[in-house]
């Protein structure tokens, strides 16, 4: 692969995918299938060709706009690993959820690879409009439509601080490069771009949009949200907190990660619906990679891999859990109640994702929360460090209700159960999702064998 091709390979396969579904749609003259197969098949090949050639992409190559290093394939496989599941699973009417996907799966690759300020706006433009439009328009209702508005304006408003701070930056230096000499003049529009940042990975105080949206969303697309969105916005967040001036993080970030923690896993525990409630989760997840970020400009060293195994951790278990959610068709709380006893299988399965996501062993989640904690006392964070054992200590409260429910309540009436899913890509899903939350806890050197892929040359300032 040429270094031009190796800039925009990721991209470019999206682009593919996105025209071949585009073609396929338009060769119709009947109206579109409940489930366009061909469409489906031809969008996840493009992806994974995709992701093979992020894999097996040893240049290096830079631009004015692009740099593709190790650290820009590693978070653009992980955006394509993502955006996989969701088009095996997500539901269709016809073509066009497959093509915002892909679009919008485009603009995390460039976000990945962007070396601009002005590329980065671009690229949060581009991932951001497709996914307005996948809120209302998978199953259009009232309810999603009010949640894709109350989506669309907070995305604007976070458009607008991003780009009210690239001005202000730009007036300040004379440049959009992410690499040049800072004074003190940017920091207003650095800490303005960090702000959007925050609403994109849903930082408390900017995460108020989220649980609304994550219940009107479909499961399939709030697991891809929670996931591949969020990394994105760490991702926006990490390369700004680089680029700009010598102000040190954790006089700011480290208090709104330790809220975002707490008040996250304090509101899940009163939430009786239960998409409501792995939003909440999400948000103080996203507080704990928040954590491991400030841990990361202490020790910028040591944390990258950190980091990167906590979102790899997160992206199956998270995406497992609202995908069991679609499996048991369960919707609140009392959905739950004797489902061990009717759906044995998918209710093991459910259960497994949410003992992960408290952080129990011997499960994925367990390895990925005990790293972020030994690196955060490695920088000598102990104030953070206590905050994330506090928080998921809270969080058993609600994850281990949850399994209780299931396996200690009664069933429900036949009349109020809820139907299951039978879908075999969502049984195939659930099934790579299990091993990767059950293996990667036995195994603990797989996760940070993948993980150590990004310490080298993030520690040599390629993230910068």
């Amino acid at each position: 692969m040429g270094a031009p091709l190796a800039l925009i390979a990721g991209p470019l396969s999206a682009c593919a995918g996105l025209v071949l579904v585009l073609l396929l749609g338009l060769r119709k003259d009947h109206p579109a299938p409940h489930n366009p197969f061909i469409e489906r098949c031809a969008a996840m090949a493009c992806t994974a060709i995709g992701l093979f050639f992020l894999l097996n992409a040893p240049e290096a190559a830079r631009t004015e706009l692009l740099r593709a290093d190790g650290w820009s394939r590693c978070w653009q496989a992980l955006f394509h690993l993502a955006t996989l599941g969701l088009l095996a699973t997500i539901p269709l009417k016809g073509e066009r959820p497959l093509i915002l996907a892909l679009a919008s799966l485009a603009g995390l690759d460039f976000l990945a690879s962007a070396d601009n300020l002005l590329m980065l706006f671009v690229s949060l433009e581009l991932m951001s409009l497709p996914v307005y439009l996948l809120v209302w328009g998978l199953l259009p209702s009232r309810k999603s439509l009010e949640a894709g508005i109350k989506y669309f304006l907070t995305g604007a408003a976070a458009s607008a601080l991003f780009l009210f701070g690239l001005a202000l930056q730009y007036s300040a230096s004379g440049s959009f490069s992410l690499h040049g000499e800072r004074s003190a003049d940017s920091a207003l529009g650095f800490a303005l771009m960090c702000a959007a940042a925050l609403f994109k990975t849903g930082i408390v105080p900017f995460q108020f949009w989220l649980p609304d949206v994550y219940e009107a969303s479909e499961p399939e697309l709030a697991g891809w949200m929670s996931t591949a969105l969020k990394a994105a916005g760490l991702l926006l967040l990490a390369r700004l907190l680089f680029a700009s001036p010598a102000v040190p993080a954790a006089l700011w970030l480290s208090p709104l990660a330790a809220l975002s923690m707490l008040l996250g896993n304090i509101l899940a525990l009163r939430q009786q619906n239960l998409r409501r409630l792995l939003a909440y989760s999400s948000i103080a997840h996203a507080g704990a990679l928040a954590a491991a970020l400030c841990a990361w400009t202490r020790e910028p060293h040591a944390a990258p891999a950190v980091i990167f195994s906590y979102l790899s951790a997160y992206l199956f278990m998270n995406f497992g859990g609202f995908l069991g959610l679609r499996l048991t068709g369960a919707l609140c709380v009392q959905d739950l109640s004797g489902l061990g006893r009717r759906a044995p299988l998918r209710s093991a399965f459910l259960a497994l994702m949410l003992l992960s996501l408290a952080g129990l062993p011997p499960t994925l989640g367990f390895l990925a929360k005990l790293y972020v904690f030994l690196d955060l006392l490695q920088a000598g964070d102990k104030f953070l460090a206590a905050a994330l054992a506090l928080s998921s200590l809270i969080g058993l409260g609600y994850y281990l209700g949850l399994v209780r429910r299931m396996y200690m309540d009664e069933p429900a009436a036949a009349a109020e159960q809820p139907p299951i899913c039978s879908r075999m890509a969502h049984s195939l899903i659930a099934v790579l999702c299990a091993l990767a939350c059950m293996l990667g806890g036995l195994y603990p050197s797989m996760s940070t064998d993948i993980g150590s892929v990004l310490a080298a040359p993030a520690a040599e300032g390629s993230v910068r």
